[in-house]
């Protein structure tokens, strides 16, 4: 039996303790006496009951507060298992990088987290690595091409820039720079020419957010990067070249104003020239695309190109451009340089029927030099415009491009693939001009 049920019974029974006194020992005891008896058992009975009653009311305020603590320290662990890190690419030194481990922040208010599925390598990436970028640099990370999937959104984000609904799991592509649509360039409506696009990626790994790379498990999207979602139709491989790319090269067709029946020089085989192949040949172009690189030309066949053109059979500059001329039968009438090469600028503006466009989009690098003649320039009317990665909104358009041609091998365009942790291989692969595009396998798509 519970003490206090003992307490109880004892402050009942008193009065009939003091009852059988009275009969046991007659009047001759003052009857105050014994009436005092029950009292003081009384007494002392309720006393008990209210102390065992606090000790057990102490006893269940301790037990709550036991249970909270617990339930506390349960919510702390929770808390530490969320705490996901991550693996990013970071320049140490030109021509050096080492991979570093740091925590994933939670995503910005208009931003989110993916988890990155694919990175490829882009000539650019080629240029940065090696110290030729005015604004990533050593203590950046690397990589800016690739696709992924949404881990975490930030406040705010239920739609992607095309309207369509967002959800954990969702894959997406981004652009690999910001459009902040605050500064003077975009609001001259020249988002690509954004003072502030690389605010992010041009910040050290150190400093959080961290993860401004695509060369890392997870990529931390600002709110003024343009976010696209993949349609379930397109393979993760297939769409992993369109932020970069697809995009830049379609606003280079764009700057070209490509017509039908048109001949479109294309110069570098790589990724930007199969895909320049793609858009030019869909834009009603005849496509011609040169490259010193013979190995690479075979693939931008597939890509809509009819003719391709070894540069490393000519006799130097003087002869590339001779060769050029001669195989468009006087000039072509829209040229796109992606080589990157300064003394392929020259060449390029040569190589253009009198009253062409030349899109310059590979030259990236300030500080490197060519010669050139403006009074040639003049005298032939042509025209020179620079293709400075891309408005943001096309990244849009790149996507529904690959989803609308089937044709087109999109696939093959990676026709190399290393693990995340080989990423030098990747970068060497593309520098020595091995492969059409490498690609990086980051992580899974579940």
């Amino acid at each position: 039996m519970p003490p206090q049920r003992h307490w109880c019974l004892a402050g009942s029974i008193a009065p009939i303790i003091a009852s059988a006194l009275l009969n046991e020992y007659g009047t001759s005891t003052p009857i105050a006496l014994y009436l005092l008896v029950a009292r003081v058992i009384t007494g002392i009975a309720v006393l008990a009951m209210k102390e065992t009653r606090g000790i057990s009311l102490r006893n269940v305020d301790k037990a709550d507060q036991d249970a909270h603590q617990s339930a506390s320290y349960r919510q702390c662990t929770e808390h530490k298992e969320k705490i996901m890190k991550g693996i990013t690419t970071v320049i140490t030194a030109p021509g050096k990088a080492e991979q570093r481990e740091y925590e994933v922040a939670n995503p910005v208010p208009g931003g989110m987290i993916l988890r990155m599925i694919r990175a490829n390598v882009c000539g650019s990436d080629v240029a940065i690595i090696n110290g030729r970028h005015p604004l990533i640099n050593v203590g950046c990370v690397m990589g800016h091409e690739g696709v992924g999937v949404i881990e975490r959104l930030g406040e705010g984000v239920t739609r992607d820039f095309a309207g369509n609904p967002l959800a954990v799991g969702d894959r997406v592509v981004a652009t690999y720079f910001q459009a902040c649509r605050r500064c003077p360039e975009c609001n001259l409506g020249k988002l690509n020419l954004c003072r502030n696009a690389f605010a992010g990626w041009s910040q050290p790994a150190a400093v959080a957010p961290h993860f401004h790379g695509s060369f890392s498990t997870y990529y931390s999207v600002g709110p003024d990067q343009f976010v696209y979602k993949v349609p379930e139709n397109v393979s993760s491989k297939a769409v992993s070249s369109a932020n970069c790319a697809l995009s830049q090269v379609t606003y280079g067709c764009q700057l070209g104003e490509i017509k039908r029946g048109q001949k479109v020089l294309v110069l570098g085989a790589g990724g930007l020239g199969v895909c320049a192949s793609a858009v030019a040949s869909e834009m009603g172009g005849e496509v011609f695309i040169a490259e010193m690189a013979a190995n690479r030309l075979p693939k931008a066949r597939e890509f809509g190109a009819r003719h391709l053109i070894d540069l490393s059979v000519a006799d130097g500059g003087s002869g590339r451009v001779d060769l050029l001329r001669e195989v468009t039968n006087g000039g072509a009438d829209v040229v796109i340089d992606l080589t990157g090469v300064p003394g392929v600028f020259s060449e390029a503006a040569r190589s253009l029927r009198p009253g062409g466009i030349m899109v310059e989009i590979g030259s990236i690098s300030p500080g490197r030099y060519t010669d050139f003649d403006p009074g040639l320039f003049t005298r032939s009317g042509t025209q020179l415009r620079a293709g400075l990665r891309y408005p943001a909104q096309i990244l849009g358009k790149a996507v529904d491009f690959i989803a609308s041609t089937p044709q087109f091998p999109w696939e093959d365009l990676v026709d190399a693939e290393f693990e995340f942790d080989d990423f030098m291989s990747a970068v060497t692969a593309a520098e020595q001009k091995q492969v059409t595009r490498a690609a990086l396998l980051v992580g899974s798509e579940a």
